[in-house]
């Protein structure tokens, strides 16, 4: 129990890599918010809630407090950061893990509406930026924390799928925002730093969620061979938070599933 008496905030926390993340940090103790659309089972459009992740982290022993955002409405980014800091007093573990899902995540440059670009640009940067701003100043006072920004290789490079979008790729509006993330957890690092604060970028490897199940083949995303699942991002997300010095992992991008190996995390998991 090594998180107790830590808060650890999860967005995306419904289903997925973030459920696995919030499971993984409720075992070692933590407290969760837990945040994502779905509140209850049956009201969105994959299987899996905050409310569900929530029941799970109780039955383990935990606590944890499931609050309803939307991050592509700022005002919900805000709600969700000031109502942890009003009801747990801080939060310690930041995860930014959640990525706006929308129609056009494989679609071609030119079919790409302009409302689709602007809802990314603020559910997978600018939530992210907001969290960070609210939550950071708590960590700096109490001399304690850590923030994992979920990112994907398609943010600095192609990718072994690096087909057009719709043919195996994603549209241009992940890329440009993970890279947008990816570059601003490198700059928060270096402030960070100076007061023993990780900043660090999570790369979760090809983990095959609920959602990837339900819809990316028949939207013409990858194939969904070769993946993994998504204990293995959460499980390096503990060994992150829990480790002896997470400072020198400051400013690095760490591929989960190498990591896992290179530690040991994982005996079921093979190169």
């Amino acid at each position: 129990m090594r998180l107790k008496g830590q808060v650890a905030l999860v967005t995306g926390a419904s289903r997925g890599v973030g459920k696995r993340i919030a499971l993984q940090l409720a075992e070692e103790g933590a407290t969760l918010v837990l945040a994502a659309r779905t509140l209850s089972a049956g009201q969105g459009a994959y299987p899996g809630s905050i409310g569900e992740t929530a029941a799970e982290v109780e039955k383990r022993g935990g606590r944890a407090m499931a609050v309803r955002c939307d991050l592509t409405v700022v005002a919900d980014t805000e709600n969700l950061c000031r109502t942890a800091l009003e009801r747990l007093g801080g939060v310690d573990i930041l995860i930014n893990n959640a990525f706006y899902n929308n129609p056009q995540h494989y679609n071609m440059f030119l079919d790409i509406d302009l409302e689709t670009w602007n809802k990314c640009w603020i559910g997978n940067v600018l939530s992210p930026i907001i969290a960070c701003r609210m939550l950071l100043p708590g960590m700096i006072e109490r001399r304690r924390g850590i923030i994992i920004n979920l990112t994907s290789p398609v943010g600095w490079s192609d990718t072994a799928a690096s087909g057009l979008p719709g043919k195996g790729g994603v549209a241009a509006t992940y890329g440009t925002t993970k890279a947008a993330l990816h570059r601003f957890t490198h700059n928060l690092a270096k402030e960070t730093g100076r007061h023993g604060i990780p900043a660090i970028n999570l790369d979760p490897g090809f983990a095959v969620t609920e959602r990837m199940e339900a819809e990316t083949t028949a939207r013409g995303g990858i194939a969904l061979t070769g993946g993994h699942t998504p204990d293995v991002p959460g499980v390096a997300v503990r060994y992150l938070c829990t480790c002896p010095n997470p400072m020198v992992f400051n400013g690095r991008m760490i591929y989960a599933p190498d990591f896992v190996l290179e530690h040991a995390l994982m005996s079921e998991l093979r190169r």
